[in-house]
């Protein structure tokens, strides 16, 4: 279950529209997956387990992308009903 605002632009997920849930989420997994490139950026903190996202091992970066993107498309259900 997402616990914290959208990680990219601090908005709750459910007032994105369709554009800025992929926009935020494609950006979410390339920072996430990477997060020592963009850590000078800014500070990320997962969505998932509230965590910097620089804290996490790989496993948990693949689990808590994973369980936010999952997380993200059932949203996007609950608003098309």
């Amino acid at each position: 279950m997402i616990k914290t605002p959208c990680p990219i632009c601090n908005e709750q997920m459910r007032d994105h529209d369709e554009k800025e849930i992929e926009k935020c989420l494609w950006e979410f997994v390339r920072e996430s997956k990477n997060p020592v490139v963009y850590a000078s950026r800014k500070k990320t903190i997962c969505p998932i387990c509230e965590k910097e996202m620089l804290d996490h091992n790989t496993s948990e970066t693949r689990q808590c992308v994973k369980q936010f993107v999952d997380d993200v498309k059932n949203l996007e259900l609950e608003k098309e009903d």
